[in-house]
């Protein structure tokens, strides 16, 4: 039975279902405004005196500006599969499906399937669609990141997993009071990427029950409940029912019943924020429960932020059997310095094993970077453990502008009793070139000592990588990364990755890729012992490609773009999210997109990135915009810079890109 046919009488009742006390908004028409006519929404204008902006030419048809607004994009895909070693081309079909409503809320649909295996996804979405009362809901059917308390989501010192289901979830919320409620059903997985996406299941069930209440909603103004001023507290809980971390399990041992409980407290004040947190989990596959607490606190000072906060994390602790840091209690300081000039951050950790597995020890880091002038900056740090062995690692590294763009040198060593020292010298250049394109390259020189534990040799490295993109036409252009990774020892790593796209119509688009990788890479592993656990990347070599045939249509009445109000205009958000490896901040060319990873739009709005780590808004309200992205959407043991927040002006008809770091815990 296809995803489909399972939810489908589900599917039906959640999309064509009523609520009771919704009624439409009426918007009133601004002073010295012409009302639109019924159906006719948003209309740009010519101001007096001014030229009109001259048109997209690929956007040459009629838009349709009546009923409500609405998005579909429809994709035939013709690939083969990473790492499938028969190399067989798959078909596949995509389509994602947009409607605003008055008073449903914002409808969504997201599927895709491959007709060859019968493998799909299908995910249904309804957000924020008023219940009466003050109350807004949002529900989802089919491939769900599971929900949180929104206090859970902010970042912390202790990080807490999460999981993604195939199944129903719902998220209740009244901001003026300040509740929250979630919850949760469905079958874990992991999510397959492009041509043919499909849902790789594990075994078992997993229900999440959670919700959050600001105490003292009614003293703080904020009716659209944006806030966290004041007490805040909220209740996770999680209950997992014949689960298994192996797709296949090997023994009866491997499958497991576990339940989890996170309860958090949060104050917020104009200068400082406190958060403590409470964790309990038990399973079958041992006896008792086990409990972890954390402190998290932090306090500003004009241009300086400091933080304090101790945890304890007994051994065996995990989140209903999703592997979490444990065995480890401590406390920590940290201070952070923030001017148009000058930004430095600087942490310390004092650790203890509960169990006595290892000896007392510390972690610091430090970084810093300073500005010497419009274009040109200095940074360095430094980070040690001596906690579960000893390892180190620094950099240092310039950026300045020139005539030939903006370049970049930068110096790592590392070191330590369990990684052995490397040293990497690095020099990258984002090259200046005519507006719309872009150019750049990295060059590497290194040596890695030996580790006879491993049976890594001493070596000479090497490495190299070019990114390019290039508008051929107004309707065309190409893409490619390529790159390279050499050792003396004669292990080797090269990938190539090729794009093409031809914007056939303002409908029609033609995409191709071609992705090969070959040999492996050297593992870096993080020196935080807080880091979430490392997850083994497959680092075999692949050869794929796919061809996309896209469709794109949208139609209605522009009063409501995405995050907007009536009489508001429209523009664009598209961007990228990238692995920054060496935490520069800039995506550098050896540096490649996250696929797969959720990005939120002022938090009420969701898409996926694809395999090469883009996505896209394609009609957002003008004005200022928050784009997001959590934790709980990124590959371990990768983790969001600051809060993943970034916020954006989006200006009418005009495209706003982003670029968006995720980084490795040092």
């Amino acid at each position: 039975m296809t995803p489909w046919a399972r939810w489908q009488p589900v599917a039906m009742a959640l999309l064509l279902g009523t609520h009771a006390g919704a009624n439409a908004q009426n918007t009133a028409t601004p002073p010295g405004a012409v009302a639109p006519s019924t159906g006719t929404g948003y209309e740009d204008r010519v101001i007096e005196g001014l030229e009109p902006e001259a048109l997209d030419e690929t956007q040459t048809y009629n838009y349709d500006r009546t009923g409500w607004p609405r998005f579909l994009k429809i994709e035939t895909r013709l690939g083969t599969q990473p790492f499938d070693e028969q190399r067989s081309a798959k078909l596949g079909f995509s389509a994602y499906g947009l409607l605003e409503t008055p008073n449903h809320g914002t409808l969504s649909l997201d599927g895709n399937y491959a007709p060859e295996n019968g493998i799909g996804t299908l995910t249904l979405r309804q957000t924020n669609m008023p219940l009466g009362g003050g109350w807004l809901g949002t529900h989802g059917l089919g491939y769900i990141d599971t929900p949180a308390p929104g206090i859970t989501r902010l970042p912390s010192r202790v990080f807490v997993p999460t999981s993604i289901l195939e199944g129903l979830s719902g998220e209740w919320e009244h901001p003026g009071k300040g509740w929250q409620l979630q919850a949760a059903t469905g079958e874990p997985g992991q999510l397959e990427i492009l041509p043919a996406t499909g849902f790789r299941r594990l075994p078992g069930r997993r229900t999440v029950l959670g919700g959050q209440w600001r105490l003292d909603a009614d003293a703080v103004a904020d009716p659209l409940g944006l806030s966290r001023k004041g007490w805040t507290l909220a209740v996770q809980h999680e209950n997992a029912r014949g689960v298994s971390n192996f797709e296949v399990p090997r023994s009866p041992d491997e499958v497991v019943d576990a339940d989890a409980t996170l309860l958090a407290l949060r104050h917020e004040g104009e200068q400082y924020r406190l958060k403590a947190q409470a964790l309990s989990s038990s399973s079958s596959a041992r006896d008792g429960g086990r409990r972890g607490y954390w402190i998290d606190g932090e306090w500003d000072e004009g241009p300086r932020r400091y933080g304090a906060g101790l945890y304890r994390l007994e051994p065996g602790l995990n989140w209903a059997n999703l592997p979490m840091v444990n065995d480890v209690t401590g406390a920590y300081l940290r201070a952070g310095w923030r001017t148009r000039q000058w930004s430095a951050d600087t942490s310390v950790d004092w650790l203890r094993s509960i169990s006595g597995r290892s000896s007392d020890g510390f972690y610091s880091t430090t970084g810093a970077r300073w500005r010497l002038g419009r274009d040109s900056s200095l940074g360095a740090g430094f980070s040690i453990r001596r906690f579960g062995g000893e390892a180190w690692s620094s950099y240092g590294d310039w950026r300045w502008g020139n005539d030939w763009g903006t370049t970049g040198l930068r110096l790592e060593i590392e070191g330590g009793a369990d990684r052995g020292q490397v040293q990497r010298l690095s020099y990258d250049q984002d090259w200046s070139v005519p507006q719309g394109w872009s150019l750049a390259t990295s060059l590497g020189l290194g040596r890695a000592g030996a580790r006879p534990e491993t049976g890594q040799l001493t070596e000479n490295l090497w490495s190299a990588a070019l990114n390019v993109n290039a508008p051929l036409t107004s309707r065309a252009g190409l893409r490619g990364n390529l790159s390279t990774e050499n050792g003396s020892s004669g292990q080797r790593r090269q990938s190539v990755n090729l794009g093409a796209n031809w914007r056939v119509d303002p409908r029609w688009t033609l995409e191709g890729s071609y992705v090969r990788t070959t040999g492996t890479r050297r593992t870096r592993l993080s020196l935080d012992p807080l880091a979430p656990p490392e997850v083994l990347e497959n680092t075999s070599a692949y050869r794929s490609f796919f061809v996309v045939l896209r469709y794109e249509w949208q139609a209605g009445s522009r009063s409501v773009p995405l995050g907007g109000s009536a009489a508001d205009g429209g523009g664009r958000i598209a961007g990228i999210v990238y692995f920054d490896d060496n935490r520069s901040g800039t995506q550098e060319a050896s540096e490649a997109g996250v696929p797969n990873v959720t990005v939120f739009l002022d938090n009420r709005y969701a898409v996926r990135t694809d395999n090469q780590g883009r996505f896209e808004f394609p009609f957002v309200a003008t004005g200022a915009r928050m784009v997001t992205v959590r934790n709980e959407t990124l590959p371990l043991p990768w983790s969001v810079v600051d809060e993943g927040q970034v916020r954006v002006d989006v200006r009418l008809r005009d495209s706003t890109s982003l670029s968006i770091p995720v980084q490795r815990s040092e």
